[in-house]
């Protein structure tokens, strides 16, 4: 750590040893790819460096259990960052992260989490799940007066609505000669945080307010519904 470093030197020959990287306090720009190729790291630390983005072939590092990229200048997680099964501690503590995907409840053994100072106004429902021992969410923008802003929401594009309803009334039987322009519209879905049937495209989003998780009064956590009946339901 602190050697100003712009770019890594050759780790060829630790590629099968190295467990430990500490590369905090260097100006690194971008996010070191070298690394990616490194079979038994455990963990990496890449805390003050104005580093942008995380690529998505994060997922490569299996055995990857501590990762701390704090202090960088992220503005979103990539997709394979849930997709490390063994990560236990993720910190990624002030950056300007604004929304953290649901897809986060696939780290199943994340014990340590910290994502304080970022720009979130509320927390993903995905967190419910995991078996958290300890969360930093100071200095964010999760406060009751922005609850209600978060809850608002634009139409729902009648394409989406479209899809919903052929969906959820298995016209897929019935209709059996599908152009396949449709039926990628069909098919490009998620599931809905509130009744787990298909969602097509944002969604409606509301917060939650949960109280007593994770040691603290209350916490707000976002939902994604698939239609304005179901967010009502729910």
């Amino acid at each position: 750590q602190a050697y100003f470093l712009f770019s890594l030197p050759d780790l060829t020959p630790l590629m099968d040893t190295l467990v430990i990287l500490n590369l905090a306090f260097n100006n690194l720009f971008f996010f070191p790819v070298e690394v990616l190729n490194i079979k038994t790291l455990q963990v990496l630390v890449l805390r003050n460096n104005p580093i942008r983005e995380i690529p998505n072939d994060i997922s490569r590092l299996k055995t990857l259990k501590k990762f701390i990229i704090s202090f960088n200048l992220l503005s979103e997680l990539p997709d394979g960052l849930f997709l490390l099964d063994n990560l236990q501690h993720l910190d990624i503590a002030y950056n300007d992260i604004t929304f953290i995907h649901n897809d986060i409840k696939k780290l199943r053994q994340l014990e340590i989490l910290n994502i304080e100072g970022n720009q979130l106004s509320a927390l993903p429902s995905g967190l419910l799940n995991l078996p958290l021992k300890y969360l930093r969410i100071e200095n964010s923008f999760i406060h009751p007066l922005l609850w209600n802003e978060q809850n608002q929401n634009q139409p729902q594009k009648l394409t989406h609505l479209a899809a919903l309803c052929f969906s959820r009334n298995n016209l897929r039987e019935r209709y059996t000669d599908i152009s396949e322009d449709i039926k990628k519209i069909l098919d490009d879905c998620t599931a809905c945080d509130c009744c787990s049937g298909p969602r097509y495209g944002k969604g409606l989003r509301l917060v939650q307010v949960y109280r007593d998780v994770f040691k603290f009064g209350r916490l707000p956590f976002y939902f994604h519904a698939c239609s304005s009946s179901c967010r009502r339901a729910f």
